[in-house]
């Protein structure tokens, strides 16, 4: 059982990843501590709602942290469940 878990959270993970401008997110997480959601639009070329809704499905997979202070949002990369996940197919 908890082989299927490991392998259904994985493909969570990789899905989330699976996106050009999420995987271009999570490169840009690698140079940085924390990042707030107005740098991450801006170094992606993005908007700030489309960051947002990137950013949620990240959040959700574990892949990125969220906090908020006061209305701005900083992420930073769970380094860790990348690697745990990626370590079985490497």
């Amino acid at each position: 059982m908890k082989a299927t878990l490991d392998t259904e959270r994985t493909a969570k993970i990789l899905a989330a990843v699976g996106d050009p401008i999420r995987l271009r997110f999570v490169q840009a997480l690698l140079a940085e501590t924390e990042m707030s959601s107005s740098a991450a639009a801006e170094t992606l070329g993005v908007s700030l709602a489309l960051l947002c809704h990137h950013a949620r499905i990240l959040v959700d997979a574990g892949v990125v942290g969220k906090r908020k202070e006061a209305q701005t949002a900083y992420y930073s990369l769970n380094r860790k469940i990348l690697r745990d996940s990626l370590k079985g197919l490497v």
